[in-house]
């Protein structure tokens, strides 16, 4: 292919890592070709992202569904902790959102064969750039980048009754190393889920038992659907190959929460930075890297754990550090403050954290 026909950047995957990829690319003027072979934000996904997310990218108004200013956390269907009155984050339509971030990219709607991830090809053909070809293509394009990952099945529904929509529910039952979420889209409509280490078929008879429980008169405006979530850990190294991986396929899922917006758009940053200035990726990876596989390390501590002792600590955090240690932004000063009234069980699985 001559020089002169080739785009500067050719992403593969028009996800959250992809689209922010092309995104920065587009904004600095380069050119840039996106291949996706289906729907934008197909994958099923609660849509929501921290406040956290625009250090690496604005979020446009217009594409924000919700503010979410507080949550509620039930254990066992008893409510342990809650908050209000302050800024969290937003439920976006992620659709929307990526659509945004394409804007000035070409899009090509076709399948990318990724099969050799070193040298992706379209009806044989390899693809070419004058800057570099990028991998974003989700876990579903690169299953084998996983060797740990969860399931999540969601559905829509229509309440007929008025939803808080700035308020976000999250469920914990002792016999499932996993939640279940309740996030509003609109105060008539809701997305509720749940996720965990359980198969497709014992998750979807939680979700609909949970349905039950928590609401009524409920009315499905989808089916339901399910998804893998790679937790494995990071793999900053992926970045640095010849063809680069970025997003969930290199493991930038945060294993606690399976919040993957927001450390997928970081390690599209990390590289964008990495290949036209020179930074190394940990420059803008670092935390995020560190805090995604010490909560693997958690998380493998308390799928071993005794439901008792899950309780325990859920119930135990204070609530600063409890979504400081969701969001990844937990401080060892923190925790070392912490650890000696924690009870005993509790305090021995929390240690790995600072081990």
């Amino acid at each position: 292919m001559p020089e002169t026909s080739k785009p500067d950047f050719v992403v593969v995957g028009a996800g959250p890592a992809g689209a922010a990829f092309a995104y920065y690319a587009t904004s600095e003027g380069y050119s840039v070709e996106v291949y996706e072979g289906v729907n934008f934000a197909s994958k099923p996904c609660g849509w929501a992202v921290p406040l956290q997310v625009e250090r690496y990218i604005k979020v446009p108004n217009e594409v924000i569904l919700t503010t979410i200013n507080g949550f509620r956390i039930y254990i066992d269907g008893k409510l342990v902790h809650e908050s209000s009155g302050q800024r969290w984050g937003y439920i976006l339509d992620k659709p929307k959102f990526i659509e945004s971030l394409l804007e000035n990219a070409t899009v090509n709607k076709r399948f990318v064969d990724i099969s050799d991830s070193s040298r992706p090809r379209v009806k044989g053909e390899p693809l070419f750039a004058r800057e570099r070809v990028v991998l974003a293509p989700g876990l579903v394009g690169l299953p084998g980048y996983a060797n740990n990952a969860i399931l999540a099945v969601q559905q829509i529904f229509k309440t007929s009754e008025p939803v808080d929509t700035d308020i976000i529910e999250i469920w914990f039952d002792s016999n499932l190393v996993g939640y279940y979420w309740v996030f509003p889209r609109s105060d008539r409509t809701v997305d509720i889920g749940v996720g965990g280490y359980e198969d497709a078929e014992s998750l979807r008879s939680r979700l609909e038992k949970f349905v039950e429980t928590r609401f009524r008169g409920l009315e499905p405006l989808t089916l339901v659907k399910g998804a893998r979530i790679n937790v494995s850990g990071a793999n900053t190294s992926l970045l640095l190959r010849e063809v680069p991986i970025i997003g969930e396929a290199a493991g930038f899922v945060y294993p606690l929460t399976g919040e993957g917006i927001r450390p997928s758009i970081a390690s599209a940053y990390a590289l964008f930075n990495n290949i036209t200035r020179g930074d190394d990726v940990s420059k803008h990876l670092g935390s995020i890297t560190r805090w995604i596989n010490l909560q693997l390390k958690l998380l493998n501590k308390i799928r071993t754990a005794s439901p008792e002792i899950r309780v325990n600590i859920l119930a135990a955090l204070p609530i600063d550090v409890f979504t400081s240690l969701g969001l990844g932004e937990l401080s060892p000063r923190q925790l070392l403050r912490l650890l000696p009234r924690l009870p005993k069980g509790v305090a021995s699985i929390l240690r790995v954290l600072i081990s």
